[in-house]
């Protein structure tokens, strides 16, 4: 139970939303569950490349008790979902439309059916970076042999989630319900970090605010840039299917340039390590 909870609750927090979401409308559930598989795309490519190198260290370390190196191994792992997490955030609060039209709109899935998904997407996109964290944070209390530290915690995040969800439903719709995924995983965030840091004597929250600052601040640049570009194209080359790749793909890898270009010259280590991690992937695949 306790490694089912900690590691599913995202899909439980998905059931709460389709639940809720049929107090607002029939389509509600399915445009926050369409939403939902856009959302877990850089869950699942950026998340699982970091946890690959991190989380057999993670056992080591606590196998060792050793507690400064686990401190400083997390906050490396905060910084690099972070770095890898908030632009795949802003990317998809700046595009949302455009990405779900390109993905979905076509058939029977028209222009409201696209606003509907766009909107859940726009909301999920401020509980990416907390996910992905709250990922290593739990996997990390599981390392140590205290599993049931973060399945309680995740209670109380699914509480604040039907709490919010059900508050706000009425006045704003499926934006309301998936607002309280967003605020639940910024509760688990918070509420893991603070009990790790007890159970480890610190967690370098200091530097990594810090760090969280300089992207955040980089992906603002990046989602203007990449909603610029965007428009820029639409308005040029219409909306035809091939015409809409070549918008959103253009949008992306110049808003991703930008972000890239910051990072880098503001001399976040964890910049470099994610280089140096995804040279070696790619030297390792196989041709």
């Amino acid at each position: 139970l306790p490694v089912s909870l900690g590691l599913g609750l995202i899909n439980v927090s998905l059931l709460i939303n389709s639940t809720i979401g049929f107090l607002v409308s029939e389509e509600a559930p399915t445009a926050i569950d369409a939403a939902f598989r856009i959302y877990m795309l850089p869950q699942g490519m950026f998340s699982v490349a970091v946890a690959t190198v991190l989380f057999p260290a993670l056992s080591r370390l606590a196998t060792r008790r050793d507690l400064a190196g686990l401190q400083a191994l997390i906050g490396t792992g905060m910084r690099q979902i972070g770095l890898l997490l908030i632009p795949s955030a802003a990317a998809f609060a700046a595009l949302s439309t455009p990405i779900v039209r390109l993905i979905y709109e076509r058939g029977d899935f028209d222009a409201d059916s696209t606003r509907q998904v766009s909107e859940a997407l726009f909301w999920f996109s401020f509980s990416l970076p907390f996910s992905g964290i709250t990922l290593l944070l739990t996997r990390t209390f599981f390392s140590l042999q205290r599993p049931w530290i973060p399945t309680q915690l995740a209670l109380w995040s699914l509480a604040v989630n039907a709490v919010v969800s059900l508050a706000l439903y009425e006045p704003l719709g499926i934006g309301g319900i998936v607002i309280g995924t967003a605020m639940s995983n910024l509760v688990l965030t918070l509420l893991e970090a603070r009990r790790l840091r007890d159970v480890l004597g610190g967690l370098e929250i200091g530097r990594t605010l810090r760090a969280g600052a300089i992207m955040v601040g980089a992906a603002i640049v990046l989602g203007v840039v990449a909603y610029g570009a965007w428009y820029g194209l639409d308005q040029l080359l219409g909306r035809s299917l091939p015409a809409q790749i070549v918008t959103v793909t253009t949008a992306l890898a110049v808003g991703g340039a930008a972000y890239a270009a910051i990072v880098l010259r503001s001399g976040l280590p964890e910049a470099r390590q994610i280089l140096d991690l995804f040279a070696r992937r790619f030297r390792r695949a196989p041709s």
